[in-house]
Parts: structure tokens; sequence; C-alpha cells
């Protein structure tokens, strides 16, 4: 690590007076930020209150030794993602594995040589460092799915919302273009027309204007009002109004028709309202 470039915590834990002195002499030239103790119970309090980035961890020491330090870290969910660097005079294969599977990450041998130690320890933070950030950014990315998640949830209770009353209601809602063709409808708007489903509507288009599709005015009988509807739909202008309409079958039935144009297309919304004979008469 250069001298200026951010400081990563170092714990250091020996028991030792000169080897402490070297090794925090060493980092500190190095730009780490060094703290120091000398036993494995003031090494867990320390980590525990303010856990470091990487421990140096000696394994020759009185009352607690090395090892158990290491385990007593990786049980505390505090500090069990510290990485652990064991120093020792001890050069073993034994010791080396035992180390290892205690929980170290890597073993420097005494007596210390100065570019060994900062190998291990700067290669030992920087692979610190990537799982953070790799920890960090699995974290936005598992935020931005359950966000995701979130909105698609939202979007198909709107959806389900929209077709149950688009199915269900009893006014007969439906769209048509320009032209009043129409385009999509409710089961309530197809039945008050006379036809069974819109498919059967659409194959067979109206007995009233023939063709392939029908429209509004395949079925308003007051021809007066049919210009006034196609005109206020080629000018995408709303329109209220009374009239008679005429059904599949040529019965014929009042109904009050209300259309809105689309903004975001050149549909026009529209929804009918069959009114009985009382309501007929009546001012709309």
């Amino acid at each position: 690590m250069n001298k200026g470039d951010a400081r990563a915590n170092i714990l250091l834990v020996d028991d030792t007076p000169n080897n402490i002195r070297l090794l925090s002499a060493m980092l500190i030239d190095q730009g780490y930020e060094v703290r120091r103790v000398i036993n494995g119970q003031m090494a867990l309090k320390t980590a525990q209150a303010h856990p470091p980035d990487l421990i140096l961890l000696d394994i020759k020491m009185p009352d607690m030794n090395g090892y158990e330090v290491c385990q007593h870290l990786k049980a505390a969910i505090d500090t069990q993602d510290i990485p652990v660097i064991f120093i020792s005079a001890l050069d073993e294969v034994l010791d080396k594995v035992k180390a290892f599977a205690v929980g170290g990450v890597d073993y420097i041998t005494k007596p210390f040589s100065e570019e060994e130690v900062f190998a291990r320890v700067e290669n030992v933070l920087t692979i610190r460092r990537l799982q953070r950030r790799l920890q960090e950014q699995s974290e936005c990315f598992d935020r931005e799915i359950q966000k995701r998640q979130q909105l698609e949830e939202q979007l198909q209770r709107q959806e389900t919302t929209f077709q149950f009353l688009w199915n269900h209601s009893i006014l007969g809602v439906f769209r048509t273009d320009t032209d009043g063709v129409i385009l999509a409808a409710n089961q309530q708007f197809i039945e008050m027309l006379g036809y069974d489903f819109l498919d059967q509507a659409l194959r067979n288009g109206s007995p009233f204007g023939g063709g392939e599709s029908i429209a509004l005015s395949h079925h308003c009988v007051d021809s007066e009002y049919q210009h006034q509807v196609q005109a206020k739909l080629q000018a995408k202008q709303e329109f209220s109004g009374k009239a008679r309409f005429r059904k599949r079958d040529g019965s014929q039935f009042t109904g009050h028709l209300s259309l809105r144009p689309r903004l975001e297309d050149s549909g026009i919304d529209g929804v009918l309202i069959e009114l009985k004979d009382d309501q007929a008469t009546a001012t709309i």
C-alpha cells in the first residue's frame, strides 16, 4: 500500500514486545492504521468493540493461544468475517494445517521478511475489499430484484382488478378506432348488442352493416345521431348522449352512450348503459 491510500485497519496480537514493535513500525510506515494488544482476551475485546480489516495473530501466547483466539473470533457474528493471518516461529506442516483449520487465511513465519509481510497482508486485504464490493453489489442486486418483484406484483394486481372490472361490469365497456369500429369490448357490451361473445361479432359482422367488423353505426337507429357520434369520433372529442340502439335480432333498446378519446393512441374508450323504459324517459 502506498502512503496516502485509504488506510486499512490492522490489529496486531503478540505477547513479545520486540515482535509487536517491529511489525507495527513496518506496517505504519506503509500507511496502515495499526492497533496492538498483547494477549488473546484483549484481542477479542478490541475486535468486538471496533472490528479491524485484518488481524495478525501470534500462535504461542500464554493463557489463550492463537488457535483458541481465532476459534472465538470465528464463532462470533461481529468478527467471523475478519481475515486472520497467523504469525509464529513454528514452521511445521501440522502447525500450518491447524492454523487454516481453525479459520486462518494465511501464515507468516518468524523471523519476518518485510517483503513477505507486505505481500501477504496486501493480498489478504485486496481479497477482503473485493469480497465486500461483491457483497455490496449482490445486496444492491437483491434490492433491485425485490423492487422489480414488488412492481410486478403491483402491476399484476392492477391487471387482475382491471380484467375483473372489464369482464364483470354491469356497463357495456368497449374501445373503437376513430371510424367507430369495435376493437375490444367486455361481455356485457357484446350481449347488449345481441351477440354471445366478441369473436362471434367480429367473425360474422353486423347483420345491419355487413363486412367483417362491427361498428357503432351498425347498431345505432337514428341516422342523425350516427352523424353526431361519427363527427365526435373523427374530431377525437368527448361525447355523451341518449339514443336508440338495435340488437342483432332487430329488437331495439334505449341506451346512454359516453365516449372519450384515448390520449396515448388513436383509440376511443366508450361506455354504453342500457336504459329501462322508466330510465329512458328521464333526462340524462
